[in-house]
């Protein structure tokens, strides 16, 4: 991976993200690192010739994401989200040396697993299909894709639990590398998002061999997933695998729905959508969307996801994803966030992303942060309140 200030030698990110704007931006570079909400609004600076420009983004739900990263507890962090519907960005924030949003920094880690998914999907694997396997927790070995475990399930929930050693033996039985990196093109993983400013392409590498290949599809450091890739992907399931053109610049008036082909047949991806319900209902999002008496914060929403967790690298840091979209059965907003913490973590990307879900759908009477009782590192929970309540549209 290349950094994005790297690409554009002396130019940095911000400025980079405005090159080629159009006329919304007036050719000026903009610091979407640095913007001013007001109620109505959300401008970017411009690094020459003063002035601001106007973006799509929601002042209440930029200003929650802004405050849940600088809660977070990480080192790095983004959460970028945006309205299905029409592609128009509605939170873009970052935390830390730069535009994390626009540059694929971290590992994909299991949030790969909706790559090899949808292939699976598409090579007309069942949901119902039953894999018996043992181990492959935290690492993969060659005797694991061939002996029979004692531990059954399906891969409609292996999905949601993040099981990697299902993903890894349906992918060496029934998948080639050129099907995975397809597949991650269409849906985001890696090259270019088809978006109104320019962003560095995520980076995707599938070994040639059965047994790396496999390896990969479950999300073994196989390359650097940027926020915007992920939120991509969640778009272009919740629009029935059709890929929609994401808009950050606001040109005056509503923002056009531009389709950008299609990614997965319809009958793919609301399979797809159905398999990532798991996540937030007994899979690996369960407790964080649910209060410490059973009861689900998002009390008739369902949510469709998909978390991640790697640990290592260049640094010592545990790479935490959550990508998702809501209501899963008649989707307005998909959301991504990424969070490099320490090993001793104070917050995962799950618990953010459930409460930025929060504070879209019913702010005013929710209280951000009661998730984190319980699993808080280094730090008591917080509670805090959210933007203005928003009426369900």
């Amino acid at each position: 991976m290349r950094p994005l200030s790297r690409l554009l030698a002396g130019v940095g990110l911000a400025a980079a993200l405005a090159l080629g704007a159009g006329e919304a931006s007036a050719d000026r570079p903009l610091d979407l690192r640095h913007l001013r909400v007001t109620d109505d609004a959300v401008f970017a600076p411009a690094l020459a010739g003063g002035g601001e420009v106007k973006t799509t983004l929601d002042p209440s739900l930029q200003r929650a994401a802004a405050r849940l990263l600088a809660h977070s507890g990480a080192h790095e962090g983004a959460i970028v989200a945006a309205d299905v519907r029409t592609g128009r960005i509605l939170a873009w924030a970052s935390l830390g040396g730069r535009d994390y949003v626009a540059e694929p920094f971290a590992p994909s880690a299991s949030l790969f697993k909706v790559v090899t998914a949808a292939a699976l999907l598409e090579a007309h694997v069942s949901p119902t299909a039953r894999e018996c396997y043992e181990g492959g927790e935290h690492e993969i070995h060659p005797a694991d894709l061939e002996q029979h475990g004692s531990i059954c399930t399906t891969f409609g929930e292996a999905l949601g639990h993040s099981v990697n050693l299902v993903f890894a033996r349906l992918a060496k039985r029934y998948l080639g590398p050129e099907a995975l990196r397809r597949y991650a093109a269409e849906l985001g993983y890696s090259g270019e998002v088809p978006i109104d400013v320019p962003v560095v392409a995520s980076v995707v590498r599938i070994p040639d061999d059965p047994f790396g290949m496999a390896r990969a599809s479950a999300g073994f450091w196989n390359g650097q997933l940027s926020p915007l890739g992920a939120l991509f992907a969640m778009t272009t399931v919740a629009n029935d695998g059709e890929r929609v053109r994401l808009s950050l610049l606001d040109h005056g008036g509503p923002v056009p729905r531009v389709p950008a082909g299609r990614a997965l047949t319809p009958a793919t991806a609301r399979m797809l959508a159905r398999m990532l319900e798991v996540t937030t209902r007994r899979g690996t999002a369960a407790k964080a969307f649910r209060r410490p008496d059973g009861a689900p914060y998002l009390a008739g929403i369902p949510v469709a996801a998909k978390t991640g967790t790697l640990i290592g690298g260049g640094r010592a840091r545990m790479y935490s994803w959550f990508a998702g979209f809501a209501p899963s059965n008649k989707p307005e907003i998909a959301v991504d966030i990424m969070l490099g913490n320490d090993l001793r973590w104070h917050t995962k990307a799950n618990v953010i992303g459930r409460e930025l879900l929060e504070s879209y759908f019913h702010a005013g009477d929710a209280r951000v942060g009661d998730a984190r009782v319980g699993e808080a590192r280094g730090g008591a929970a917080r509670a805090a309140s959210g933007p203005r309540a928003r009426r369900r549209r």
